[in-house]
C-alpha cells in the first residue's frame, strides 16, 4: 500500500527537499505540493492525502488555521507539522487544532520517513524538545491530574517514554522488560486515561 503525502511550505527549496525525501521511499508518494494554505484547501477534496506535511508560518492563512479548516470537513485527516517554532503556544495550538505530530525542521529530515510511518500507524511523532515540553506541561498539573495520579510509577515512566517517541521495543530495552510487558503497561495507561492512542492522550490533556 502506498501512503499518499501532500506538502504545504512556502520555501521552494525546502519544499523540493521534502518532495525528494518522500518520493525516495517505495512506500510513499507525494501527490501535491503547495506554497500556501489557501491553495491547498481549494485542492484538498480532490487529493485527500493520507498525511499532510504542514508548515505553520505561511503567507496568508497560517498552517494551524488550515488544519482547523480541513479537520472540520475531514476529521480523519492527518497532519505532521514541520516548523521552526518551538514555543508552547504554537505547539499546543497545533495539537489542539488536530496535528498528529510536531517536528522542528532542524530535526525533521533525518527521521522524516520513520515519523511519517509512525503517524500513519496511529502514533504521534515529536521532536525530543517538543515531547519534553508536553511532558513538562503534564507535570505542572495541567490536563487531568486525577487520571494521571491513577497511573503506577512504572506506567508513568512508560508514558513518558511513549510521548518521547520511543517504540515499544526501545522502551523494553530501556526498562529491561519484555515487549509484551510494555504493551500491557501501555494498554493499562490508555484504559486509565480513557484514550486509544498516544495522540489522543496528548490531545485530551492539552484540551482540558
Amino acid at each position: 500500500m502506498i501512503i499518499t503525502i501532500c506538502i504545504v511550505d512556502d520555501q521552494p527549496i525546502l519544499r523540493q527537499a521534502l518532495e525528494d525525501i518522500v518520493n525516495s521511499s517505495s512506500n510513499l508518494s507525494c501527490i501535491g505540493s503547495f506554497a500556501d494554505a489557501e491553495s491547498y484547501i481549494n485542492e484538498y477534496d480532490n487529493l485527500k492525502p493520507d498525511i499532510t506535511l504542514m508548515d505553520i508560518d505561511l503567507p496568508g492563512m497560517s498552517g494551524i488555521e488550515a488544519i482547523q479548516v480541513i479537520k472540520l470537513k475531514d476529521a480523519a485527516a492527518k497532519f505532521l507539522v514541520l516548523t521552526i517554532f518551538n514555543n508552547d503556544d504554537k505547539v499546543f495550538n497545533a495539537i489542539k487544532s488536530g496535528a498528529g505530530g510536531y517536528l522542528l525542521k532542524k530535526y525533521s529530515f533525518d527521521y522524516l520517513l520513520e515519523n511519517i510511518m509512525e503517524l500513519h500507524a496511529g502514533g504521534a511523532p515529536m521532536s525530543p524538545e517538543i515531547a519534553r515540553r508536553v511532558i513538562n506541561y503534564f507535570q505542572r498539573g495541567s490536563g487531568s491530574p486525577k487520571e494521571l495520579n491513577s497511573l503506577t510509577d512504572r506506567e508513568k515512566m512508560v508514558l513518558e517514554l511513549i510521548v518521547d517517541g520511543f517504540l515499544y521495543k526501545e522502551i523494553a530495552n530501556k526498562l529491561a522488560v519484555t515487549i509484551d510487558t510494555v504493551k500491557k503497561h501501555a494498554s493499562s495507561i490508555y484504559e486509565k486515561l480513557h484514550v486509544r492512542t498516544r495522540s489522543e492522550a496528548i490531545k485530551k490533556y492539552l484540551s482540558r
